[in-house]
């Protein structure tokens, strides 16, 4: 029998959630921390076309359900196929504008026998469609190619007010000493070796496990794809480094330079 809990009268497989990062002990407040940081950051209102890569169980989709309201479009993308068919036999009947895609990419985490190269990927919408797309803690498990990659399919799919609202772990070496010194996550965020200059990543077995980057490398790939900065990098509490923090992993607001 499979165990499940219950979230805004969903019956979420407790397995799935697992997958997704944290348990459902922590499923509720991570949501709706999530829909707040976007909200400050970003701007949430009805009618947004929404695309989040790594949308996992619904966790931010199920509010968005509300915020967006019908007029709204949702497009989810996950390389678990049992989560994205949880969700599309679950949320998508009750919301139709809310449509998850399982998209097969190899994933030495989650999806190791995936079918797509990851630096081939196209993501499922139209040029010029999106007006927020969300990552939460995908670039954190992505090497310099494939961020690049995925910054370039950002630039195409945005609309010129579009935002890209994604998480990150920025580091430097006051940060490092920090992560080392205060280990505040369950991970033990070290960082201690080096996949590129300027590229940090946790266990050289696993490269993808968790990656980090220093700040200058990240806003190179940022130009390069032909977006820009909104606002400054907002700090997170991972590292233990800062004392004004705005999420748990630091946060990147991105929008096109042309628009």
């Amino acid at each position: 029998m499979e165990d499940w809990f219950e979230f805004e009268g969903y019956r979420i497989p407790v397995r799935l959630c697992l997958l997704t990062g944290g348990g459902p002990e922590t499923f509720e407040a991570i949501s709706n921390a999530h829909l707040h940081n976007i909200n400050a950051a970003c701007g949430l209102s009805a009618g947004l076309h929404a695309l989040e890569i790594g949308c996992g169980i619904g966790r931010d989709a199920i509010p968005l359900t509300e915020v967006l309201g019908s007029e709204g479009l949702y497009i989810g993308t996950d390389v678990i196929a049992d989560s994205i068919r949880w969700c599309s036999e679950n949320i998508s009947p009750r919301h139709p504008n809310f449509e998850f895609i399982h998209q097969d990419i190899r994933d030495d985490l989650h999806n190791p026998d995936g079918s797509i190269d990851v630096h081939t990927v196209r993501l499922p919408t139209p040029d010029n469609w999106a007006d927020l797309i969300i990552l939460q803690s995908v670039f954190t498990h992505m090497l310099r190619d494939t961020v690049s990659h995925y910054l370039r399919e950002f630039a195409r799919v945005l609309r010129p007010n579009g935002l890209v609202y994604a998480t990150v772990f920025l580091v430097d070496e006051e940060i490092l000493v920090s992560a080392r010194a205060t280990n505040l996550t369950q991970w033990n965020l070290r960082f201690d070796h080096l996949a590129a200059d300027g590229v940090y990543i946790n266990d050289p077995d696993h490269p993808t496990g968790a990656v980090a980057y220093r700040e200058d490398v990240l806003a190179a790939l940022v130009a390069n794809a032909g977006l820009e900065f909104v606002g400054p990098m907002r700090r997170g509490s991972w590292s233990g480094a800062h004392h004004v923090v705005f999420d748990g992993q630091d946060v990147l607001v991105l929008r096109r330079r042309d628009r």
